[in-house]
């Protein structure tokens, strides 16, 4: 009887074990690496994801689109993360706490989005802003978004975190939290944004 159990069971785990959709986890290694020296930035990223370069070298935007990350695959490949870098000498106040209040302004105009935690954390040694939120998506869905507003060398450093719907959220929140860890931020060797 006992004997009977312990292979139905056995049967069982070797069933779901061999089912990735059922015992699956999303904390990915982190075993790559991307760099660069221009904007002094890095961060690793799972081999799985690929990169774009989103770099636009125009001095005069107020963004510059650093690079975005996304699994290699069809099926997820709503969820990006991306990081930016946004130019703030025009702002008279250049505190954590200005940038917290314009960024916060920006998700809610218009009642778009809902600020679910916005809390001051630390990233790369400096202090950062992290928002969570959400915003309408389809079929009445909340969509669920992260970002992350990081001062340093006089520029804010934007890490971001969007995917189609709350189910890729929950999936990759934890890779995505790994990858903001390793995020580290050099001195630029460039002028204004335009890295």
């Amino acid at each position: 009887m006992i004997a009977t159990v312990l292979f139905l069971l056995l049967m069982f785990v070797m069933f779901v074990a061999s089912n990735g959709n059922n015992f699956k986890s999303y904390g990915q290694l982190l075993d790559k690496s991307y760099v660069n020296e221009n904007c002094g930035v890095s961060i690793n990223y799972p081999s799985d994801w690929k990169l774009e370069e989103k770099m636009q070298n125009d001095a005069t935007l107020p963004v510059n689109y650093i690079v975005e990350f996304q699994p290699d695959n069809e099926e997820d490949s709503m969820t990006i993360v991306g990081i930016e870098l946004d130019d703030i000498s025009h702002l008279p106040d250049r505190t954590l706490e200005s940038i917290k209040t314009s960024e916060e302004n920006n998700i809610t105009m218009g009642g778009i989005g809902i600020i679910e935690t916005s809390e001051t954390i630390p990233i790369a040694g400096y202090d950062a802003q992290k928002i969570v939120y959400t915003v309408h998506g389809e079929n009445n869905d909340r969509l669920k978004k992260m970002e992350i507003d990081v001062l340093a060398f006089n520029r804010e450093y934007k890490i971001t975190f969007d995917t189609s719907d709350s189910a890729l959220y929950q999936k990759y929140i934890s890779t995505v939290e790994e990858m903001i860890r390793t995020f580290e931020i050099n001195e630029p060797t460039f002028e204004e944004i335009a890295c």
